[in-house]
């Protein structure tokens, strides 16, 4: 089976390439992907896909297969955008492709699965029709960076699809990635008492209330402790407003803006505890709040969800990940497991509902929203072999 399918993805390697190249192509900033969405249902479609169409969020849906083991490829197709001073050694939305790599906007993240996921379909439907014992949902989700995690919790929630195991698209340098620290962004506002600025002492500044709770937030980032294999989570004061009647008043409000990234054991309660902890120890009366996130749509839904993003990770020895290593060596003769430093849409998956999720794909994560973005079509080649092979090491677990 290994050799069948290794050589019909190296027969569609010319079609792989050029499809990488058009989904550069399309630009696709969160909440715009109408087009992107369009052009890869269309090509479900004439790649023979059981089923290819955009769900109520915007999600394109593809599925293969009607076998009793759900599985889910997911590839986020809506990209940050291109900014003015970015240095591109190629325009962000040509697609070139020279010297075995492709450049451009979205061509790490995560343009290439979406391309793997599509062109390994369309083989397995080549090969087997319907004769095999899992159905294989292919998602090109939108809105990822700016909410993780929502479009697959939509899909869960509101689709009526819950896969028994995911795969993310998310780049992991040919590895296969087993987990990822979690975050929250949260607020503490602290309430003071207006007072003009020549007669100050009649006031209660909020600025100065909240200056000691960030002095010891920049003490608590240095005491929290490495943990393998996601190592330190952190806290980062990342936004400070204030207001007054005037710019000749005291201050009677200040507000803060955290960003918390969660190593294994930390979570939302905890995180909450800690900072409480602080600001009792100052005999503050600033309130923490959880920030909500929330847009719409590029079909005019309006989403909303509470700004935690849970820690998840997987031993090396569960038998989602062993499957993945297995299919690894096989598809690109070795096989290493690692973890990514920012947040991906397993939040959903196996944050919240407990959902065995791993990654695999071409493409370096510290090439991800930055003007360097390339990958080597070889490896995208060696990605899609990975796609075609690894549901069927999988139903062997």
């Amino acid at each position: 089976m290994k050799e069948e399918l290794f050589s019909a993805v190296e027969a569609e390697k010319e079609n792989l390439f050029a499809l990488i190249q058009k989904l550069v192509q399309i630009k696709s900033y969160s909440g715009d992907e109408k087009e992107i969405v369009e052009f890869i249902v269309e090509k479900m479609k004439q790649f023979g896909f059981d089923e290819a169409y955009h769900d109520s969020l915007g999600n394109a849906i593809g599925r293969i297969g009607s076998g009793p083991i759900k599985i889910m490829y997911d590839a986020h197709i809506d990209t940050v955008k291109v900014t003015e001073t970015e240095n591109w050694a190629h325009p962000p939305f040509d697609g070139v492709i020279e010297n075995g790599k492709i450049y451009g906007r979205g061509s790490v993240d995560e343009k290439p699965a979406m391309a793997g996921f599509m062109v390994a379909g369309k083989v397995l439907k080549n090969l087997y029709g319907n004769d095999f014992p899992f159905t294989l949902y292919v998602i090109g989700s939108v809105l990822e960076e700016d909410a993780d995690g929502y479009p697959l919790y939509h899909i869960i929630q509101n689709e009526g699809i819950k896969p028994d195991y995911v795969l993310l698209g998310e780049p992991t340098d040919l590895k296969v990635y087993r987990g990822q620290r979690g975050r929250m962004e949260l607020k503490i506002s602290a309430a003071g008492k207006s007072a003009h600025g020549a007669h100050n002492q009649k006031g209660i500044n909020a600025i100065y209330k909240m200056m000691p709770i960030i002095t010891d937030i920049e003490k608590l980032d240095k005491k929290l402790k490495p943990k393998e294999p996601l190592g330190k989570g952190s806290i980062t004061v990342s936004n400070i407003i204030s207001k007054a009647p005037s710019m000749c008043s005291v201050s009677d409000f200040c507000q803060i803006h955290l960003d918390r990234r969660m190593t294994t054991g930390e979570n939302k309660n905890g995180v909450v505890k800690e900072l409480k902890e602080i600001i009792k120890k100052h005999k503050s009366d600033a309130k923490i709040s959880i920030s909500d996130v929330e847009g719409v749509s590029w079909k005019g839904t309006q989403f909303s969800q509470e700004a935690y993003f849970p820690t998840w990770v997987y031993d090396e020895k569960h038998p989602l990940v062993d499957a993945a290593m297995k299919t690894s060596k096989l598809a690109t003769g070795k096989a290493k497991s690692g973890v990514w430093s920012f947040s991906t849409n397993g939040v959903a998956t196996a944050g919240r509902f407990g959902i065995p999720t791993i990654g695999f794909a071409p493409g370096k994560e510290e090439l991800a929203h930055s003007s360097k973005e390339e990958i080597l079509l070889d490896d995208l080649l060696k990605a899609t072999k990975f796609y075609s092979l690894f549901p069927f090491e999988l139903i062997e677990k």
